[in-house]
């Protein structure tokens, strides 16, 4: 084998390899959710809007690959509109948000060139509509649609037992402002205003147009400054803490009432009890004195000798000396107690008539 023919493997190995890089240089896919623009010496010379693949040509062209669906912008703090005055004064900060879309790719890569500028130039119009209208409109137009009345207050119901109103904080009554427009159309009118003014921009100068199309604004939050902040949350603050200095107060005025009428109650109760113990000890002492003193008419003499020896007994003690005359009741008593009969049962009297 010649070392000629040695050597084609290698060279149609390389030839090939070389195909297949042009090859690659030469083919781009576009899917579903992209569009492209070819572009030669940097100028845009064509733009494929369709999924599919395409070639061009490699070394002096080159693809731009662009997003075909909706892109998102704003909704964080970074995008917020600071200090914004309202028609009634109030100062406010207002984050707004937008959705847009690259409708003309060749416009967007000639004027806009990347992502990140069309994003600033929508953040522009958009933050211009929303301080422009904003500012025309009161705070209740910003954060309410309509008039209906709010279903939750700070205010204590007047007509409930015990309420004092003058004892909570009030809502002032300006609360009720009438609204004409409403945040809804305020909304709107943003949307409308930032569209006419990127549209407004298509053909100004050697500018034919951004190639972007608007799709939707909004607004994702509306706040007070922190100094207005701070100052709506002490009052709110300061109004609960009287609604709960007023409920506090009022249970226990509650809880004193209770106490006294349960204290009132139970004295009822015990002198109640009182008087019905007294009338029945009244009754079993009266019971017993009656009970003595029949006893005493059928037995007097020995009721009055038991009760005078007990006395003696409690009086004297062991050690005790007395010095007695002879005519007095306690020397007749130990007298005769020597000469009292024998225990045992007394003779019968004679039966009359008996033999």
């Amino acid at each position: 084998m010649s070392p000629r023919s040695m050597r084609l493997p290698a060279v149609l190995a390389l030839i090939g390899l070389v195909l297949l890089l042009l090859l690659s240089m030469m083919i781009y896919v576009v899917d579903e959710r992209q569009q492209a623009v070819v572009l030669q010496f940097g100028k845009p010379v064509r733009e494929d809007k369709e999924p599919g693949l395409y070639f061009k040509m490699p070394f002096i062209q080159e693809v731009r690959k662009l997003p075909k669906t909706l892109q998102f912008w704003g909704g964080l703090t970074e995008h917020e509109l600071p200090d914004l005055p309202t028609r009634d004064g109030k100062k406010v900060e207002v984050i707004p948000w937008a959705l847009w879309r690259i409708t003309e790719p060749t416009k967007f890569v000639t004027v806009l060139v990347t992502e990140d500028r069309a994003k600033q130039r929508v953040g522009d119009i958009v933050r211009g509509a929303a301080r422009d209208v904003i500012t025309q409109y009161g705070l209740a137009e910003l954060v309410r649609s309509t008039d209906r009345q709010l279903t939750f207050s700070f205010r204590v119901d007047i007509s409930s037992p015990g309420a004092a109103p003058a004892q909570i904080a009030q809502p002032a009554a300006e609360e009720t402002t009438k609204v004409s427009v409403g945040r809804e159309k305020i909304i709107q009118q943003i949307k409308r205003n930032a569209m006419q003014d990127l549209a407004g921009e298509e053909g100004v100068g050697r500018q034919t147009g951004r190639g972007i199309e608007l799709v939707d604004v909004g607004i994702a939050g509306i706040d007070f400054v922190p100094q207005v902040r701070e100052a709506a949350f002490d009052r709110i603050i300061a109004m609960m803490q009287a609604s709960a200095s007023f409920y506090t107060n009022e249970g226990e005025r509650e809880k004193q009432e209770i106490l006294n009428s349960t204290h009132a109650e139970v004295q009822k109760i015990e002198g109640e009890g009182k008087e019905e113990s007294n009338r029945l000890r009244g009754e079993v002492e009266a019971a017993i004195i009656t009970s003595y003193a029949k006893a005493i008419e059928q037995a007097g003499e020995f009721y009055t000798f038991m009760r005078t020896l007990e006395a003696y007994k409690k009086a004297l003690g062991d050690d005790t000396r007395l010095v007695l005359t002879t005519d007095s009741d306690f020397f007749r008593l130990l007298k005769d107690i020597g000469k009292a009969e024998p225990l045992g049962p007394r003779p019968q009297s004679p039966t009359v008539g008996s033999r």
